[in-house]
């Protein structure tokens, strides 16, 4: 398991080269080499101190920021749109026992909260020993502090199912290992309550309802593997596959044989992405998307007057991460992998 300050690198894959990410058993060989990876990130396990979240989380725990934004609904509170950011899990090892979630920070319309386990109750990601064919099931119940100069309050609880379903062998672009595949599933209800609103319309709550797929090695401290996504009902919902990796170089672009941009900046970017290609090269359809194949917008990019054509897009509105740009026109087509940070 990490510990505090510990950093761990980790490729992206294509969901598409994904493959069969259910099958197993005893003895089982996972072979997952064709992975496709659109870029790499880091995860940090940080000592508090480092996180906006040091006042409700003293060393030595530490965590890591495992969400950007909660999706919530827009509701208006004293002429503040509520916004839940920056979401940070804390983390303990509980002896030999379990490794537990003990916490969570986040960014509540600017004001930076953390959200403690309520009478002990820790979220136990993982119970020890783990041996295949264990099946646990625990809880968990976290709290914003009822402070009066914050205007709401977050609340979280469940339950968490966790099953040591295969043990062998996997095989990915990083290399190959044995393993122990464990299935984790969270059961948990969000509420936000907001005092200042009327009886009846002052709390709202969603279901989060999550899986993850894990394949762990004694030899890595974040799983070899990892699939995870949401569940409505019995229906899985793959959002995000993530596998431990070395540094490659993903960033920059990625010609095919016709090369219809003459250049892509700046790549990684926050604000802006600009587009150069030459002026008789005709028009071409630009087409963002994500890692599922989502386009996040689409253009057409035709000449004008100058020796070169520019065109610049406004990016600061797309979440974060690595996206593809594919370029087309009747000529032929160029792909282009894009960060946005």
């Amino acid at each position: 398991m990490p510990i505090s300050g510990d950093t761990c690198r980790y490729s992206s894959a294509v969901l598409s080269s994904v493959g069969d990410y259910t099958t197993t058993g005893a003895n089982h060989i996972w072979d997952f080499s064709a992975l496709d990876s659109t870029g790499q990130m880091m995860r940090k396990f940080e000592p508090s101190s480092a996180t906006p979240y040091f006042f409700y989380f003293f060393p030595p725990k530490y965590g890591e920021q495992t969400l950007d934004s909660v999706p919530i609904p827009a509701i208006p509170i004293g002429g503040l749109t509520l916004s839940i950011k920056d979401i940070y899990s804390f983390y303990k090892k509980n002896g030999t026992s379990s490794f537990n979630a003990e916490g969570l920070g986040l960014t509540m319309s600017g004001i930076p909260i953390g959200t403690t386990a309520q009478g002990n109750d820790d979220d136990e990601l993982y119970l020890f020993p783990l041996n295949y064919l264990d099946r646990d099931s625990t809880t968990f119940n976290f709290s914003t502090p009822t402070f009066s100069a914050i205007p709401f309050t977050y609340k979280k609880h469940g339950y968490r199912i966790t099953e040591a379903d295969g043990w062998g062998t996997i095989i990915t672009p990083y290399g190959t290992d044995s393993c122990l595949r464990v299935v984790t599933t969270q059961y948990s209800i969000d509420t936000i309550s907001i005092p200042a609103l009327p009886a009846g319309f002052n709390k709202f709550g969603f279901p989060n309802y999550v899986r993850s797929y894990q394949w762990l090695s004694v030899n890595e401290k974040i799983p070899y593997l990892e699939v995870s996504g949401n569940l409505i009902g019995n229906n899985f919902t793959v959002t995000q596959a993530r596998y431990r990796d070395r540094l490659r170089s993903f960033v920059g672009i990625k010609e095919d044989k016709q090369q219809l941009a003459l250049s892509v900046f700046p790549n990684p970017t926050s604000n802006q992405l600009t587009i150069i290609t030459s002026k008789n090269i005709g028009s071409i359809k630009a087409e963002l998307v994500d890692i599922q194949g989502k386009a996040v917008f689409v253009s057409d990019l035709n000449n004008n007057t100058n020796l070169v054509n520019q065109h610049t897009f406004d990016v600061s509105g797309v979440a974060k991460g690595i996206y593809i740009l594919n370029l087309s026109n009747l000529e032929g087509k160029q792909s282009l992998k894009i960060s946005i940070q």
